[in-house]
Order: C-alpha cells, then structure tokens, then sequence
C-alpha cells in the first residue's frame, strides 16, 4: 500500500532553517560525534534506534537550495515504575542508570558482579587495562590500547557469553530492559586479565544469547552482533584487532573517494563505513542507500534528484530482512538498487505498507499536473 507524504518535520529545534542538526546513530563500542553545519531541506527521513546509546554524525546531499539529511532520535520509552512526566519526556540513559542502581539486585544471571567481592584497584596487561571509574559510581571500564577504544559496563548487568559455533567470547552489558546496551569481543588477554580484576581463578560464562546473531562483514572481516528480529534498529561492530581496523579506514576513504558529493569529512566517511559493516549501508555505482529500522534513503552522487526515500513502520521489524532478501535473492540488483520503482513495486508485491517520501522536483511536478 503505498501513501504519498509532501514533507516530514524533522524538529523543533529548527531556527530560521540553517542551525546545527545532530545526526544520532547507532554506535557500536565507542561513541563518535560530529555535528556539521548545513541548511535543512524538505526531504529528510527519520531513523529511530532502539538502543539508547549513539553516536552523532550528518549525512547530506547538496540539492539546490538545500540538502538531503538522514537523521535518528532516541526513541521515547515508557516504564511503569516511571513517573508519567519521565515518559513523557523520554527515558534517558541516566534514568536506567537510576533504576539499575537503586533497585539492589542483581540483574543478570552469571553476572560480573558476582564474582567481584575482592577487587584489583587496576590490572594492567600489554593490550588492556581495567578499573573501576569514577565517573558512574560501581561500574568499570575497559581500555583496549591497541585500538584506543574504552567499554564502560555495569557488572550488575554484564556477562561473559560464549558463541558455542566458534569458541568466542563476548562481554555483554544489558540494560534496564534486557537489552544488549554495548558488546565487547573478548580474546584470551582480556579474559585474563579480567580474572585477575576479579581476582578469581575462573568467570561464570553463558552461551551467547539465542537472540543474538553475528554476520561477518566480507570487506573487513569485522563480526557485527544483531538482535533477531530488531536488525533494523543497530548492532555492534565488533573490531577484534588492528588490522581489521585499518580495514574499516580503508573502507571509510573508498566511500571520501567514491561520493564526493556525498561525503564531505572523515568523519561521514566513518559513518558510512560503519554503517555498511553494521548491514545498513549499500554502495551502488553512483550513490549510497541506507536501511534502517523505520525507512529506505538513496542518495545520488551524481545527480541529486534522483535521490529518494522510503518510509515504513517501525513496529514492522522484518522490513529490515525484506529488504535484505530483495537484495541477496537477486529481486533487486546492480543498478536496479538506485530505481526507487523498482522497491515500490517490490513492495506492492510483497503487499508491504510504506510511505513516498516525494522531492522538491516531483512536487512541483505535481502541481503543474494539477492545474
């Protein structure tokens, strides 16, 4: 079913339409943020994310008098203990920290915390260091040298989960809810020096959560952990080393060199390059398509009004493997990818429920048809 939508208002925060606009992603072990000046266009699609961590980046298009923008917010959660103010105006990561905090218990089965009567002050390895911080009282953080990236977790909430296919070990902080809030790879150095954080000769360990998935990006290798069913709103991308770090910054100047028009900073060619390992990103000839949990966005390098975007539910969470299906069953390939038609009839196909997001250019094509 398709419904034509004029125009979206992104936000309030709009100010004689040229302001700062912070573009809020999904991050996957650290968090990045970038907030670039640009004139707000008409044509702009809004992702949500479940998760309540993310990183800020902006990814836009030059359009005559404007730009394409992709944009996403937290996604405003309710809670019963909470106070229907605290609903109302969202619920934030320090909320959950409250909550998790005052309530006392433990969270997790196996978690961290049960094994943590007698801590080490630190534990420093050749690879990682470990501590407690002192900016959130009672969690820790780790640093991991080689690739300069700190996790913070809560041990209330954080396990040691082992994918039984591969031997692997990931450390996993939940929030509030259950839900995976960061993830870490841990290899034999960081398990070890976390028994000795701990000072324990050995860790209660899960099987990684049947909910989980983990797909392996070709370009880098980089594992990226998905929720079943929720792909659409995120992952983590796992980078196990150094190597697959340059990877990633070798993807990230492909996309600089590839989309000028596109990618403006280094910052936005990281973006995307995460992105793509994440499974949200698809490059094409002459542009670059994002999927996300609540809409389809092209973007055109070449030729700006061909970009276009789709958008769809967010309550519809297998939009995400549809999508994906078109493209790996071969329904939608190569250059087909750009023709936004070619997804419109897929949908009618599929008896799928989306919105056109329609441009300036189409429109004012409307119009003249109209008189």
């Amino acid at each position: 079913m398709l419904i034509i939508v004029e125009k979206v208002k992104i936000t309030d925060t709009i100010i004689d339409n040229q302001y700062i606009k912070n573009i809020i992603v999904r991050n996957h072990s650290l968090l990045i943020y970038e907030t670039i000046y640009r004139e707000m266009t008409s044509m702009e699609l809004q992702i949500n994310c479940m998760q309540s961590l993310y990183r800020k980046m902006e990814m836009s298009q030059r359009k005559n008098k404007g730009y394409f923008s992709i944009m996403s917010n937290e996604t405003e959660t309710s809670l019963n203990s909470l106070a229907q103010e605290k609903v109302q105006r969202g619920f934030s990561i320090h909320d959950a920290y409250s909550i998790m905090k005052s309530s006392g218990t433990k969270f997790s089965v196996g978690n961290l915390a049960t094994v943590s009567e007698n801590l080490d002050k630190r534990v420093d390895t050749e690879r990682y260091s470990i501590e407690s911080t002192s900016e959130i009282a009672g969690y820790w953080q780790i640093y991991d040298k080689t690739l300069n990236q700190t996790f913070v977790l809560n041990p209330d909430t954080t396990t040691l989960q082992t994918d039984t296919n591969t031997n692997k070990n990931y450390i996993v902080f939940q929030n509030v809810f259950g839900e995976p809030e960061n993830v870490m790879y841990a290899d034999n150095e960081l398990v070890g020096a976390l028994k000795q954080f701990l000072n324990t000769d050995s860790i209660p360990t899960t099987s990684l959560n049947e909910n989980y998935v983990i797909d392996i990006n070709k370009f880098t290798g980089i594992e990226s952990l998905k929720v079943k069913g929720n792909e659409g709103a995120g992952s983590w991308n796992l980078i196990c080393n150094q190597g697959q770090k340059e990877k990633l910054q070798e993807l990230a100047n492909l996309y600089k060199e590839k989309y000028p028009n596109l990618v403006k900073t280094d910052g936005m060619a990281m973006g995307f390059a995460d992105a793509e390992v994440a499974g949200q990103a698809v490059r094409t000839e002459n542009g670059i398509m994002l999927i996300a949990c609540n809409g389809l966005n092209y973007m055109d390098n070449v030729d700006p009004s061909k970009s276009w975007h789709i958008m769809y539910s967010i309550n519809d969470t297998d939009m995400y493997k549809k999508i994906m299906n078109a493209m790996t069953e071969g329904y939608i390939i190569g250059k087909d990818i750009e023709n936004v038609s070619k997804w419109e009839k897929y949908f009618e196909e599929k008896e799928l429920s989306y919105e056109r997001i329609l441009s300036d250019e189409e429109l004012e094509l409307l119009q003249m048809n109209k008189i």
